[in-house]
């Protein structure tokens, strides 16, 4: 009889396509301790799809919170809001307001609706999140995998953000772990979803020119699903812009660790959650204009 441990039960279920079910379980033994509250569905836009979930800390002082915005991945056809309490729980316990947007997913999306829902609801945080006690000023954005795509297109290619009247610089920083900012769709199901009139458009790399907020990338080494090459091409764009960057590479994460390593039993596998938070930390501490 084979004994999994918690890791491998959850990655083998990932694995065989059973990645709700290792979410539910996941997230099952983190409520059990979490301390926050949950303001569901409040809608960023018309579409029904458009909804947004708020993780709000447990008040420790009247002072306002800074905010973290987390898009979720799923290779573009899967994932729901309410299967990553786990990432909300990790920053929620170090004072931050979550949001969770929901995005359309294929085969109803075709690019780039999911990345102008993401700047949809980037324009309702920085509109509405002071009433729910964050700091309009002080948004960060995170994501993984296809949500790490996201965001790092959305600030990169101003377009997105300028058509809500906002920039890149909008936000204070951005977080990617594991993301496949510069691929090439070569499966018949991502060409569908892009377009091969897109396949430049689609890419991070191409539209870095200096704009961007500054940007911790992070991939794991053991990653077998998305190339560390995505990161690599990246940071140096980045870096030739002058853009502030952070590039950090864990030797024991693979494609699903490093998304699991949000929680402290997964923790192992990578540093995640304390690399974001100090490049965050050092960004406020600098301005100023909130604290954690």
């Amino acid at each position: 009889m084979k004994l999994y441990t918690p890791l491998i039960l959850i990655m083998s279920l990932w694995m065989s396509g059973c990645s709700s079910t290792g979410l539910f379980l996941l997230n099952s033994s983190v409520k059990l301790k979490a301390g926050h509250e949950v303001t569901k569905n409040l809608a960023y836009g018309d579409h029904a799809w458009q909804k947004l979930d708020l993780h709000i800390p447990a008040a420790k002082s009247g002072a306002v919170k800074p905010v973290l915005v987390f898009f979720y991945g799923g290779s573009w056809y899967t994932g729901k809001k309410e299967q990553y309490f786990f990432a909300a729980d990790a920053f929620t316990r170090l004072g931050y307001l979550v949001v969770i947007p929901d995005y359309l997913k294929a085969p109803h999306a075709k690019f780039p609706q999911f990345i102008q829902d993401g700047a949809a609801s980037i324009a309702w945080v920085k509109n509405n999140i002071a009433r729910y006690g964050g700091n309009p000023d002080a948004i960060f954005v995170a994501g993984h995998s296809a949500g790490a795509h996201l965001g790092g297109l959305l600030f990169s290619d101003p377009s997105y953000l300028q058509a809500h009247g906002l920039e890149p610089r909008s936000v204070r920083a951005f977080a990617g772990m594991a993301g496949p900012y510069n691929f090439t769709p070569t499966e018949e199901k991502f060409i569908k979803v892009f377009g091969k009139e897109n396949f430049e458009k689609m890419k991070m790399m191409n539209h870095i020119d200096g704009d961007e907020p500054p940007m911790i990338l992070m991939h794991g080494l053991k990653d077998s699903t998305v190339g560390v090459a995505n990161k690599n091409a990246s940071i140096e764009k980045l870096q030739a812009a002058q853009v502030p960057f952070k590039d950090v590479e864990y030797a024991k994460a693979s494609h699903i660790g490093i998304l699991l390593s949000l929680t402290p039993r997964f923790s192992e596998q990578a540093s995640t959650v304390t690399d974001i938070h100090r490049f965050f930390q050092t960004l406020l501490t600098a301005s100023n204009s909130s604290t954690i």
